[in-house]
């Protein structure tokens, strides 16, 4: 609905004359996917999808939680979880990542592992199945549970970009046993 206009004022305003132009210009508008908010949570590098292949490999990470979130595109309340999720996961730093499964591609996992209703969510502490939940809780119910499994997990490894704290300050009082020439101390 909102490609429509573009489309009827693009013509005019690139002045293109030809209409197999228009017609293969308004084609490529038209197939863009708008920006949704699963592509802004899965941009996070704790985020990622997951498939049947890597199901298994994925929840057994030693020292990190693994979140396991079976989904759909077009579930209201799945992509209601996502942000929640990307922000947790955020606060953790490495030590919890998530694996979104995508029922409608991966039918046969979501039918193998028991999957009933949307979003199906399934904590994983070192390939055990500690919690989980379906449907979509309060924020505050998704942060409890998935802190109550994190407690106690190690820090991620320090990568290179992070600098050791130092004890000298960046700067230093200036010493004030000088005077300008001329001058003399009382």
């Amino acid at each position: 609905m909102k490609r429509l206009p573009l489309l009827l004022i693009l013509p005019a305003l690139c002045g293109i004359s030809s209409c197999e132009k228009v017609r293969g210009l308004a084609t490529r508008i038209a197939k863009k996917p708008p920006a949704t908010e699963s592509a802004v949570a899965n941009s996070n590098t704790w985020i990622s999808e997951i498939s049947e292949v890597g199901y298994d490999t994925f929840r057994q990470q030693p020292g990190k939680l693994a979140i396991v979130d079976f989904h759909a595109d077009w579930c209201g309340p799945c992509r209601q979880l996502g942000p929640i999720l990307a922000q947790i996961v955020s606060e953790h730093g490495g030590s919890v990542v998530v694996g979104k499964i995508n029922v409608d591609q991966n039918k046969e996992l979501a039918a193998r592992e028991g999957v009933r209703g949307i979003p199906d969510v399934r904590i994983y502490r070192e390939g055990r199945l500690v919690d989980q939940f379906v449907g979509l809780p309060d924020e505050s119910e998704v942060r409890r549970r998935i802190e109550a499994h994190a407690l106690g997990l190690p820090k991620p490894a320090a990568t290179g970009d992070d600098k050791p704290a130092t004890t000298d300050p960046i700067t230093r009082p200036m010493p004030k046993d000088w005077l300008p020439p001329g001058m003399q101390r009382r």
